[in-house]
């Protein structure tokens, strides 16, 4: 078994890490799950930037979720969690991540700085650009919604870190209320809230 250390903090991106760690059966130790982890020196001896996630593998610090859930899931391949490298599955794990980083993160991170004064004060805050921001979500959305229209996950048709990976994201946008009218997303999101070791928080959905 490696020796896995998690850098955490619950509403974070951590989530992620910490479901796929659950899926892979892969003992770690975790440390934060407080606010004063963040910008931490322990925490920058990690990650760069003192940001969450962040892991040390064997001793290895390794950062972002998309490159831990990764490693994760590459670390026990038989259970299955992402296609071999060299694939076309893994291929679409791959493009799939960059999408939810460019067309999803990229806007409801935006929203979240310029409406709570947390990581900038809100003399700084643009609200101006949450509207937008908004709208460029829901266009990635909108694809992500038409492909599970006909899979009930998004590689292979299994569930894999890919859906840890874009469930979060989703789910974020979920709690920005952004998912009205996409049934397929919204069923999809059901299944991940299924599983036993999801980590996602349920958000209401206005109405209902």
């Amino acid at each position: 078994m490696p020796d896995i250390t998690l850098f955490e903090l619950g509403p974070t991106r951590s989530a992620r890490v910490r479901w796929a760690l659950l899926e892979a059966g892969l003992p770690f130790e975790s440390v934060g799950n407080d606010v004063s982890i963040i910008g931490s020196d322990a925490l920058k001896a990690v990650h760069p930037l003192g940001k969450l996630p962040a892991v040390l593998i064997d001793g290895e610090p390794l950062f972002e979720s998309a490159a831990i859930v990764t490693a994760i899931a590459d670390l026990v391949p038989g259970k299955s969690l992402i296609a071999p490298s060299g694939t076309r599955n893994r291929q679409i794990h791959d493009q799939w991540l960059a999408f939810t980083l460019s067309e999803l993160e990229a806007f409801l991170q935006s929203t979240e700085i310029n409406s709570i004064d947390f990581v900038i004060p809100e003399s700084q805050h643009v609200p101006g650009i949450v509207e937008q921001n908004n709208r460029f979500f829901r266009r990635g959305a909108e694809v992500l919604n038409d492909v599970l229209g006909q899979t009930d996950f998004l590689v292979g048709n299994r569930f894999s870190v890919t859906d840890i990976f874009v469930g979060y994201a989703v789910n974020w946008g979920q709690e920005q209320d952004l998912l009205d009218g996409f049934d397929h997303l919204l069923a999809w999101q059901e299944r991940l809230f299924a599983r036993p070791h999801c980590t996602l928080k349920r958000h209401d959905r206005p109405g209902a």
